[in-house]
């Protein structure tokens, strides 16, 4: 499993958008990657953490119970909250295929970050949260 390059991560993932080569490649020198079999847990609902993921290669599933009601690919994120709140995980992820992952911890996060790579990554994530908002209350509204 080929790890992806700056270039194609500034295109596909929303987490990066807005931020140059150089700052990419900084964040991702800081940060770590990890590889997670097909199957695996990678962290149970309630469970803490202060890390947060992006799915560089593969496929994970948000999972309530037995079955899997999100599924996340190359180019999403999950468990952005926990940098955001840190409050325990509020889902169950598991890796649904052999998956490339990147890891941003929030010590790494405020350590690594300027004002300016901060507030863009922080705004990504807003996005993300509220585009995932809008769907669930379309999905329960019968519109989505």
């Amino acid at each position: 499993m080929a790890m992806p390059k700056i270039d194609e991560m500034l295109r596909r993932v929303e987490f990066f958008k807005g931020l140059s080569h150089e700052e990419v490649a900084k964040i991702f020198s800081h940060g770590l990657t990890t590889r997670v079999p097909k199957g695996e847990v990678i962290f149970q609902k309630g469970a803490t953490g202060n890390q947060m993921y992006v799915v560089l290669v593969g496929k994970v599933g948000v999972v309530e119970g037995k079955k899997v009601i999100a599924t996340l690919t190359t180019g999403d994120m999950f468990g952005e909250m926990a940098l955001v709140t840190n409050e325990p995980r509020s889902a169950t992820i598991v890796a649904l295929e052999n998956s490339h992952l990147f890891v941003l911890s929030e010590s790494t996060f405020e350590r690594l970050m300027t004002k300016r790579v901060a507030i863009r990554l922080l705004l990504n994530i807003v996005r993300t949260l509220s585009r995932r908002i809008k769907d669930a209350n379309l999905k329960r509204s019968g519109q989505g």
